[in-house]
Parts: structure tokens; C-alpha cells; sequence
């Protein structure tokens, strides 16, 4: 016994030497966190990188280019400067032993090169040249004449020169007499108004977890909606232009499987603004009219405190009116977009894209019973919605002037028509705009 507590470490390796255990499976996902090595960000590094060397490029281009100007910017001033300075100081230094001349008339020009007539010492050795010593720097003795002497030829040449400032240069417009005043003003015109329209589809496509978002997709129809409205534009170069305005879009859809129906009123005993609610993919329409009763016989999509068990409208005896109930709404539309034009022909080519600011200004639910529309109640819907647009423009000239204008152009909206309870929705519309523009 005692032998075995002396080896008690050793009776313990040997009995948990083929003994393993498994951790639980939650261990690892406390131990990954600390142990993953923090990954670096390669992508930031590369792009840093890519900026630092585009930025170097450019600035040993700039500074490149900035010498290369310098340098070649008035190069016969520069080479008139140095010529009249060695002509000064040629001048300066003989001033003292100068050779009388006179000046001979010509014209307009007066040129003094020729030797003066009244001074006989300057012309006693005109007749022979070889004599003649033109040079006033050879007498003084202290400098080396390394200058060559002036023959009569050259004082010939010399007389008659005719400055260049004397010379008048007519200029030619042969080849400008097609350009009319029209053609000339046509190309600063930059402003532009136009007057557009145009018919829209609007959808919508609704997701969910539970079988609602599959009934109200199959249950709502798009109705024909439409848009209109003033645009300005204003032109950046010849390419792009941004463009602005204000529209009027009108939209709306009509929702099918809801019965309607009057003369709820005696009925109707509750203290609250609406008796009854149905869910949308726009958002969900309250009741105003108390006289109505709405009833969905193939869905939960009413909410009400008349359930069935409750109330019953045909044991009450109320006036059927219709089983479908539809969705207007307006907004007032301020559009920011950029027309790119990337074809200049006979018919201009534009890539538009751009996000507008939608205001509500109208909301109403209604039903229809022989014609005639009866108002139910409003939609929950956001005050301010913000769509992004991008689409295709076709512009046709007229004259210099106006021009016709057709853009087919797609909608998506950012954020949805008004909140459902556990759906999401995502608006979409299209239309084709066309329109007048004037430019001025």
C-alpha cells in the first residue's frame, strides 16, 4: 500500500492514459473570437497605395508641364532682349568716338545710318572703303578690335530696311460669311423649360414570413396612374445637364376580397375613429365612414372588433356595395436629375438618372357601387418619400428652339408607401414621359 502511494502520479498517468473526453460543442465558439487573428484591411492598404501614386503622377505632370510653359513662353522677346542688349553695350562703350550720320528719308521712314555730310574729318575716307574705319573702338587703344568693319553694302541693306511696325496686315474672312447671328447665339443657350407627362404602372412586391404576403400580392391590383408637371434644366457643357421642376404623380391600386358594405350607422356602438382596419402593401387603411362594414371572407387581412362571431351583416340586413376597394394617393414631386447626352445627332440620346422628394398632398380609400365612388377612409402613409429614377431619353429637334422629348424612365422607391404589420414592401413604378421643350 505504501509502495502505491509513493507512485500515486504514476498510477494516475497509467489509468488516464487512454481516457478522453469531448468538450462541449458551445466551448469552441467562446474560443474562436479570442483566438482568430485580426485580419488585415488589404483592400484599405491597396487603395491608399493607388491614391498615393495617382497623386505623384499628377504632380510631377502639372510641375512638368508648368517648366515646359515657362520656358517656351515668348522666346523672340527673349532673343530681341539679349540682341538689344549686346547692341546697347556696344553702343555705350563707343559713345565718345561715334561716327556723325544723317538721316535719310524714305517714305514714311527715317532711318540715321549714313554717314553725317558736314563733318569732312568722318567723311574724308568715305571714298575709299577699305580705309574707312567704322569701328570707334579700334582708337581707343585699351580693346582688342575683334569687330569687323561695316562696307557700304550693308550700309545699303541697312537703309532700306522697313520696320515690321510699319506693315499692316488686312485680315481675311473668306469662308465666315455662312455663319449668321442664329448659329451663334444657338450655341449659349443653356437654359431649357419643358412640359412633360406621362402614364404610370406602379407595382409592389411584398415579403413575409407567414402567409399574409402571399394573399395580399395576389389579391392587389396596379391601377393606371400618371405624372406631370414642369421641368427646368439648365446646361453645364455640351454633354450634361442638371434638371429640376415639379410634378404632380397621382397613384393607386385597388384591393380585391374585401366586401363593403352600408348602413353600418345603427349599429354602431364603439367610441373609437375607426371601427375596422385592413392591412395593404401600401400601409393599412382606417375606417372614417361609420356607416360602412367591411368583411374579408378569404383572409385575416380586416381587423375589427365586429369579428364574425359578433356581428353578422347579412343577419342585419345590410346593402352590399362592392368587393373591392381602391387606393389613391398624390405627391408632389421635386426631381434632381443629370442628363448625360453620350449620342449628338438629328435625335439626341440622354441618360437620365436622379432622386426626387415626393410630399403627400392626397389620400383616400373608396368604393364603387354603380358609378359612383363612396369614401371609406385614408392609408397610413409616409408624409415624405424619397425615389431614385434612371431612364433613356429621346430628343427630337424641331428647330433651334424646341425640340419633342420622349423618356421612358424607371422608379424605384427608397423607402416604402407606409409600415404593415410584419410585411416589407418595395414600390416600384414605370412610365414613359413625353413632352415640349423650349430652350432659351
Amino acid at each position: 500500500m505504501d509502495n502505491r502511494d509513493a507512485n500515486i502520479d504514476l498510477l494516475f498517468r497509467n489509468g488516464l492514459k487512454d481516457y478522453e473526453v469531448l468538450p462541449p460543442v458551445e466551448v469552441w465558439n467562446n474560443i474562436y473570437p479570442v483566438v482568430r487573428k485580426k485580419q488585415r484591411p488589404v483592400l484599405l492598404l491597396r487603395s491608399a497605395a493607388l491614391v498615393a501614386v495617382l497623386l505623384s503622377i499628377s504632380f510631377l505632370i502639372y510641375r512638368w508641364g508648368h517648366e515646359v510653359s515657362t520656358s517656351s513662353e515668348n522666346p523672340f522677346i527673349a532673343v530681341r532682349d539679349q540682341s538689344n542688349k549686346s547692341r546697347d553695350n556696344a553702343s555705350t562703350a563707343g559713345m565718345d568716338k561715334a561716327v556723325p550720320v544723317r538721316s535719310v528719308q524714305k517714305g514714311n521712314n527715317q532711318t540715321s545710318l549714313l554717314p553725317d555730310e558736314s563733318d569732312s574729318g568722318a567723311l574724308s575716307g568715305y571714298s575709299d572703303p577699305e580705309s574707312m574705319n567704322l569701328n570707334p573702338l579700334a582708337e581707343t587703344g585699351n580693346l582688342q578690335s575683334d569687330y569687323n568693319l561695316i562696307k557700304p553694302e550693308e550700309l545699303t541693306a541697312i537703309r532700306d530696311f522697313k520696320p515690321l511696325a510699319n506693315i499692316s496686315i488686312t485680315p481675311d474672312f473668306k469662308g465666315l460669311e455662312g455663319i449668321s447671328y442664329e448659329d451663334t447665339k444657338a450655341k449659349i443657350d443653356r437654359w431649357s423649360i419643358m412640359a412633360m407627362a406621362s402614364p404610370t404602372y406602379y407595382l409592389s412586391s411584398v415579403t413575409g414570413s407567414d402567409g399574409m404576403a402571399r394573399q395580399i400580392n395576389s389579391s392587389e391590383q396596379s391601377q393606371l396612374s400618371y405624372s406631370g408637371g414642369l421641368a427646368f434644366a439648365y446646361k453645364i457643357n455640351k454633354r450634361l445637364s442638371i434638371q429640376s421642376g415639379l410634378y404632380y404623380s397621382s397613384m393607386g391600386q385597388e384591393v380585391d376580397g374585401i366586401n363593403s358594405f352600408a348602413g353600418f350607422r345603427p349599429y354602431d356602438y364603439t367610441k373609437g375613429d375607426h371601427n375596422f382596419e385592413v392591412i395593404t402593401s401600401n400601409g393599412v387603411i382606417y375606417t372614417n365612414n361609420t356607416d360602412v362594414f367591411l368583411l374579408d371572407r378569404s383572409g385575416n387581412r380586416v381587423l375589427t372588433r365586429y369579428t364574425n362571431d359578433v356581428f353578422d351583416p347579412d343577419k342585419a340586413h345590410l346593402s352590399f356595395i362592392n368587393s373591392s376597394l381602391h387606393q389613391n394617393f398624390s405627391y408632389l414631386e421635386m426631381p434632381v436629375i443629370l442628363r448625360y447626352k453620350f449620342i449628338d445627332k438629328l435625335i439626341d440620346f440622354n441618360l437620365i438618372g436622379g432622386l426626387s422628394y415626393n410630399l403627400l398632398v392626397n389620400n383616400s380609400v373608396t368604393t364603387i357601387m354603380d358609378g359612383n365612388r363612396y369614401k371609406v377612409g385614408t392609408t397610413g402613409l409616409n408624409q415624405f418619400m424619397i425615389s431614385s429614377s434612371l431612364g433613356m431619353g429621346l430628343e427630337y429637334s424641331l428647330s433651334n428652339k424646341f425640340s419633342l422629348n420622349f423618356e421612358p424612365t424607371f422608379r424605384y422607391y427608397l423607402n416604402p408607401f407606409g409600415e404593415a404589420y410584419g410585411l416589407k414592401a418595395h414600390p416600384f413604378s414605370f412610365g414613359v414621359f413625353s413632352g415640349l421643350s423650349y430652350k432659351f
